[in-house]
């Protein structure tokens, strides 16, 4: 038995977030037409609602999804994705990055890297992260890229 003063409580919330997070990657894997999960943490919000709101709108922009469906690491349509929300977004202090990889910092992107970058975006699981640099909150949410097999299924189904 697990009751809020057991030493297992910690432990038994670790596990189970740890599994309804992976359960959550394979709704997104197995998505219409999905060939890539694209995992996106937005850090340093000044605010939770913040960091939510910037990680939905990368995640939901079908720009950002369709670069990843054709293999272009393309900075600007995340960034542009982030500063559509509506927040004071200082684009100086944004960083971004894919797989550890930066690719974007002091309001510029970084060049140099696009041997690398073309290997992260053949893979089938691809880490985002998105540093704010106003604050210490953060959210990490799955998505997938947009395909031609998402099109082909959507446009022959019919109610």
């Amino acid at each position: 038995e697990i009751t809020q003063r057991s030493k297992t409580l910690g432990c038994f919330g670790e596990m189970l977030s740890s599994l309804l997070s992976e359960l959550a990657r394979g709704l997104v894997r197995d998505g219409e037409g999905a060939t890539k999960v694209i995992e996106i943490t937005v850090e340093e919000a000044k605010t939770l609602r913040d960091a939510r709101r910037v990680a939905y709108a990368v995640a939901n922009s079908n720009l950002v999804k369709t670069a990843f469906f054709g293999g272009d690491p393309n900075w600007g349509r995340i960034i542009s994705a982030a500063g559509s929300v509506g927040i004071d977004l200082p684009v100086e202090q944004v960083r971004l990055s894919f797989e550890e990889v930066p690719i974007f910092a002091g309001g510029k992107g970084i060049c140099g890297r696009e041997e690398e970058l073309a290997g992260i975006m053949k893979q089938a699981e691809i880490r985002v992260r998105i540093g704010l640099g106003m604050g210490c909150r953060s959210w990490t949410v799955c998505t997938s890229d947009l395909s031609f097999d998402y099109v082909k299924i959507n446009a022959h189904y019919h109610t």
